[in-house]
């Protein structure tokens, strides 16, 4: 389903980078491939599928509006979250990794470096104190202490997606010139970077990991010419790990499949379903 919907997204950059001669009109590009990804992952929640107990496909399309944020708690021990399961070992990482981050304070405000080099603050890290017991201070049974993501104020969530089209329109430049090249470190960086802002400015209040995953996959094709598998969980990541961090566990993890020319083989790596998926390449990403 998720690859279908990259070739789809695929054709849409395709369609409106053709003949696309300014980095505006890449831009507009790149966001109208998103719009297409986010329509279809809407699509997906009214039939009834990806949707959590208690959502509706209505979350999927609603905006994390002005004023408004989204927490997202790391801290396992909830839900469908069994201990040991590899839900259960993702979120215990990510929270050591974010408790590290924290120290002795409550919060940790996440500040991203822009392509030109200005910066914006993004999500932000905090440890959550759990109602105590007035006369022993301890906690109450079945109510921790635990750490949440908040996602970044409306206004800088929209420059770090706006920034993400552009670092994407940049590479479509190098593309359109013939000097794209995946295996080139600075290119690579700003595909890293990319992700980055986009992981930093999610839009919707549910679907948001799966529309970036989706994007994505679709994005680096496009650019490259080479589908890759992205690494598991990178909006987490991105969220609780910190710019620089994130980048480094995109060095060491993302994977670029071979061309066409080299394999018949390709996968998304789009979402969170089993990765290396493969599936046969009919021109776009997969089918």
């Amino acid at each position: 389903m998720q690859a279908v919907e990259a070739n789809a997204a695929l054709g849409v950059l395709a369609a409106r980078l053709a003949g696309a001669g300014s980095a505006a009109e890449r831009v507009a590009g790149f966001e109208a491939a998103y719009r297409h990804v986010a329509e279809w992952r809407y699509q997906v929640a009214v039939q009834g599928e990806w949707t959590r107990p208690g959502a509706s496909a209505d979350d999927v399309r609603e905006t994390i509006g002005d004023g408004g944020y989204m927490r997202y708690r790391l801290t396992p021990g909830s839900g469908r979250r069994e201990p040991g399961s590899p839900a259960w070992k993702l979120l215990s990482e990510l929270e050591r990794v974010a408790l590290k981050r924290l120290g002795r304070e409550q919060q940790v405000q996440n500040v991203v470096t822009l392509r030109d080099g200005t910066t914006v603050n993004g999500n932000q890290l905090h440890l959550v104190a759990a109602p105590r017991d007035r006369e022993t201070g301890a906690t109450f049974p079945g109510h921790p202490d635990y750490v949440a993501t908040q996602t970044a104020t409306y206004a800088n969530r929209e420059v770090l997606r706006r920034a993400s089209f552009e670092a994407l329109a940049e590479l479509e430049g190098l593309r359109a010139a013939g000097t794209a090249d995946v295996r080139d470190p600075a290119q690579r960086q700003a595909f890293v970077d990319a992700a980055y802002f986009l992981v930093q400015g999610p839009e919707f209040r549910r679907g948001s990991d799966a529309i970036m995953r989706t994007f994505l996959v679709a994005a680096h094709a496009r650019v490259f010419d080479r589908a890759p598998v992205l690494p598991h969980a990178i909006d987490l990541d991105g969220m609780v790990r910190g710019q620089d961090a994130f980048s480094q566990v995109m060095r060491d993890q993302l994977r670029v499949l071979p061309s066409a020319d080299e394999s018949g083989l390709a996968a998304t790596g789009a979402d969170r379903a089993p990765r290396d998926r493969g599936v046969r390449r009919t021109g776009g990403i997969a089918r």
